[in-house]
């Protein structure tokens, strides 16, 4: 059974955060699915693991997958739409710089609650040297790519959707934590990396979403 034979249901914050990737990803997968924003606290019980995002798959029988944590609905999503390679070590690669995304994320996050300055130095150290490893990753795969508007091959990828998410991220939501975040990004993105982003932003399968969504690379190039 194909991934269309299917409904989804996205239940997130009216937010960029962490629902983003995988609103992109149901964007690609041209699917049938709908966003939901749960009332917080009142609806935390309701959860699986009083965590969002949560994502369910409904079939025409009836029955319901139920996922939650936004790493296993990303890939979940990425291999039954075909955006994840086949073969486990190309499909390895990808996910792993999804994954060293997520780290910078998540040191973003430990670092709003630093409250000691010398703590906050220190982290904020480990944001820039990560994020500078992780830009660099980004130019050395586009780099040995022949298509320039995509990371692998020259469609649409999981690698791709999650660049973009974390671009995202960065740019544009996460300065509600660290106030630096939009300066310390359009330091590391390259004139390469904005290239790329508004290739995505091109890209005909996201047009439902991205359509309602301020432009990315625009922003970046400010």
């Amino acid at each position: 059974m194909s991934a269309q034979s299917f409904s989804y249901i996205l239940r997130y914050f009216d937010l960029i955060g962490r629902g983003e990737t995988c609103r992109l990803l149901l964007a690609a997968g041209e699917v049938d699915w709908v966003e939901e924003h749960p009332e917080w606290p009142q609806d935390k019980e309701k959860q699986p693991f009083g965590r969002l995002p949560v994502l369910i798959e409904k079939s025409a029988d009836g029955s319901e997958l139920v996922l939650s944590e936004s790493s296993t609905i990303e890939r979940y999503l990425g291999r039954i739409f075909g955006l994840l390679p086949a073969d486990p070590r190309a499909s390895a690669i990808q996910e792993q710089m999804c994954d060293r995304q997520a780290d910078i994320i998540a040191a973003c996050l430990v670092y709003a609650q630093v409250t000691a300055e010398e703590d906050k130095k220190m982290y904020l150290a480990n944001i820039d040297d990560l994020f500078t490893r992780m830009a660099k990753s980004h130019m050395e795969i586009l780099s040995a790519n022949n298509c320039k508007s995509h990371l692998f091959g020259d469609k649409l990828s999981f690698a791709d959707i999650s660049l973009y998410a974390f671009y995202k991220m960065m740019g544009m939501y996460m300065g509600c934590y660290l106030k630096d975040a939009v300066k310390i990004t359009k330091e590391k993105v390259t004139p390469e990396i904005v290239h790329l982003l508004a290739s995505i932003e091109a890209e005909p399968l996201l047009a439902s979403h991205l359509s309602k969504c301020e432009s990315l690379a625009a922003r970046l190039s400010q």
